[in-house]
């Protein structure tokens, strides 16, 4: 591997950790002092969570989705130097009141503190914060004893605030909870803050271990903690499967990377449209009573495709790009006060070989039985999806989600995009590929960490043949819905650089 090519990997594995990539659980070496890694074990020891959404990753801070029994709950951890040093619950109706950030950040923190599973973490923080708390006529410590006595192994589910604010000053917000009990925060001098807040770190850090509690709910085994070791030098990051991003690809022979870091005019006119339509909402034409005829309508959309027909069957074939990624269409058609379309279910599982309509095989043998057999059902509409991007017929196939995604746009620069949504990224793309030629295959198919994962390969070619080349990295949940997607974008392929290999 050139050293050309191991810089181009590592800066992407770099971007892949700055970006959140995938779902992040903190580890103790992900903590800036053994006190922060207890409150967060303590915190999760207080009410066991049902369900996590893959995590937002800054470099500043990390945001996590967590749904409990009865709520769901956002928790910010902020780091530096990706070391966490402080941890807090997002309170409802942040936006209306976000002229007054640091008191917020106060109170979530203090209210992340009180739901803690041992209640010394909410007293270290009252005894160091110029914040008081009141309870049931209770102030302060009293008060944490009051709610930690009333509301044992139970979080404490906030439903709205009420903020009092004095010459533009927040000087207390009522938290109420569900049923109706409230807590009331009032805010002290805050000019010093940030010095209040460095002392509190420094506390943290010499605060004796054998002082700090170890009983937590959770199977986490017990690791001595090492505060001087980094997450990732360079030399570990290129040790962690270095390679894989694209030595690992079959199609690492046909990217080219750029000779220079000038954008090309291409590249220019990509990101240019990524820029503007990243938020874009993008809507579809309905036309299931506008198509007259749904043959014509199939061919028009595709005009490069060959079509075969049986019953309700619309099959339509395509050369395969580089000789191995597919660009075929298998739809069930259907008519009734309007058309319907949509992938073909036809799929075989024999083995733990996925074929789909006949013509597609998929090796799913990492998986076990039950797996396979999910995986296997899923396939036809993940390649009809991503195959129809640029065409009207998106509109039918296409399903809004949730997914997390990011987009690294690997060119001249590399520019890293958070988008809202897998759906949102695939519209932005085929929009813009409106008269290009979409492949798409996945592949290695696998668990990683009880979580499946696999790989995807889109291919957007035009008629002179230039292309532009994705690897996609996906993963699902234990209910085998896939909650996260990490695109790679090569721009601006040429064939004619592949002439003689």
């Amino acid at each position: 591997m050139s050293n050309k090519m191991k810089k181009i990997v590592l800066l992407i594995l770099v971007l892949m950790v700055v970006a959140g990539l995938w779902s992040f659980v903190p580890q103790r070496r992900d903590f800036a002092s053994e006190y922060q890694y207890r409150l967060y074990r303590s915190w999760y020891a207080r009410q066991i969570a049902q369900k996590e959404l893959p995590a937002r990753i800054t470099h500043d801070l990390i945001e996590r989705q967590i749904k409990f029994a009865d709520e769901d709950v956002e928790v910010v951890y902020i780091w530096d130097n990706w070391k966490i040093y402080r941890q807090w619950e997002n309170l409802p109706d942040w936006l209306p009141y976000s002229n007054f950030q640091t008191e917020l950040s106060l109170a979530g923190e203090l209210l992340y503190r009180l739901n803690c599973r041992h209640s010394l973490f909410a007293v270290h923080y009252l005894n160091s914060i110029p914040v008081e708390l009141s309870y049931d006529n209770y102030i302060g410590e009293t008060a944490v004893d009051s709610l930690f006595a009333r509301y044992s192994g139970q979080r404490l589910m906030i439903t709205n605030l009420h903020p009092v604010t004095e010459q533009d000053r927040l000087t207390k917000i009522i938290l109420v909870m569900q049923n109706g009990d409230e807590l009331t925060l009032s805010f002290g001098d805050l000019s010093n803050i940030d010095s209040l807040l460095k002392e509190m770190k420094s506390y943290e850090w010499n605060f004796a271990q054998d002082k700090l509690p170890d009983d937590f709910k959770t199977d986490t085994p017990d690791i001595v903690f090492v505060p001087e070791r980094k997450v990732y030098t360079e030399m570990e990051i290129e040790i962690i499967e270095a390679e894989e991003i694209i030595e690992e690809s079959p199609y690492k022979d046909i990217i080219q990377q750029p000779a220079d870091s000038l954008l090309t005019d291409y590249e220019e006119t990509l990101l240019a449209w990524i820029d503007q339509h990243q938020d874009t909402i993008w809507g579809s034409e309905m036309l299931n009573n506008k198509i007259t005829d749904i043959g014509s309508f199939l061919q028009q959309e595709f005009p490069e495709h060959s079509m075969l027909i049986k019953d309700d069957t619309y099959n339509l074939f395509h050369k395969r790009f580089q000789k191995n990624i597919p660009a075929d269409l298998y739809l069930k058609v259907k008519e009734n006060s309007g058309w319907s379309i949509l992938a073909s279910e036809d799929v075989t599982l024999n083995k733990k070989l996925a074929v789909v309509s006949g013509y597609e095989d998929f090796d799913l043998s990492a998986l076990d039985d039950y797996e396979a057999e999910c995986i296997s059902q899923f396939l036809p509409h993940l390649l009809i999806s991503h195959r129809v991007i640029n065409s009207r017929l998106a509109g039918f196939i296409l399903q809004p989600d949730m997914i997390g995604t990011t987009l690294v746009v690997n060119g001249s620069e590399r520019k890293v995009y958070s988008m809202r949504s897998y759906h949102d990224l695939l519209l932005l793309l085929g929009n813009f590929w409106k008269d290009r030629t979409i492949y798409y295959t996945v592949n290695d198919f696998r668990i990683i960490d009880g979580y499946i994962e696999f790989k995807g390969y889109l291919a957007a070619e035009d008629d002179s043949h230039n292309y532009d080349l994705a690897e996609i990295r996906y993963r699902l949940d234990e209910d085998y819905m896939m909650v996260l997607a990490m695109m790679i974008l090569f721009p601006e392929q040429s064939s004619q650089e592949l002439k003689g290999r």
